[in-house]
């Protein structure tokens, strides 16, 4: 029972007291709602600051996540081509896909067999790859036309050296004759 009486000791506060720990508490609330202008300045530009400071670092480290989730993408599809490619590699190294190839893609035939070239009737002899240029004339405007006149050079028949026209002006040196029987003009 002795325990009894200690405890319910312990417990009890007199009221006197809370009443004297009451009133401090009361004045202590009014001092901190107290804040001028100057201090809620200074509050919130340290908050700014603070901000700044985090704000930075975080930044970065994001946009250095974003760029490892990217590289890991291309290393990912490259990758894939690496693999793609060896395969075809794999596949040029058998001599059954080289003889394939070789006779898909050149015309190659095997020593005893015999090649056949089937011409579709429906094609016609004239139609060939190229246009014939008074069609092309037609289709552009009249502006390419005349660069086209202006800019390409005609394509000139060469003359039998006979034919030869002579060009030859007087004003080219050396070119200059005079006639044999002239009369000199008197020297006054």
């Amino acid at each position: 029972m002795a325990k009894d009486s200690r405890s319910s000791k312990k417990r009890s506060v007199p009221v006197s007291s809370r009443k004297a720990a009451g009133a401090p508490r009361q004045k202590l609330r009014k001092q901190k709602a107290k804040l001028g202008a100057f201090e809620i300045g200074i509050l919130v530009s340290v908050a700014l600051v603070v901000l700044l400071i985090i704000a930075v670092p975080l930044r970065n480290y994001f946009q250095q996540r974003s760029e490892i989730a990217r590289l890991t993408e291309s290393i990912a599809m490259k990758q894939l081509e690496k693999e793609r490619l060896q395969s075809e590699i794999e596949d040029y190294r058998s001599d059954a896909y080289v003889r394939e190839q070789a006779r898909q893609r050149l015309g190659v035939i095997a020593q005893g067999e015999t090649a056949y070239r089937i011409i579709d009737p429906r094609m016609d002899q004239d139609s060939s790859v190229t246009s014939d240029s008074d069609a092309e004339d037609l289709e552009r405007t009249w502006y390419e036309i005349l660069w086209t006149s202006i800019s390409e050079p005609e394509m000139l028949i060469e003359e039998d050296a006979e034919n030869e026209i002579d060009t030859r002006m007087p004003i080219e040196p050396g070119t200059e004759t005079l006639p044999e029987n002239v009369p000199e003009a008197p020297v006054q």
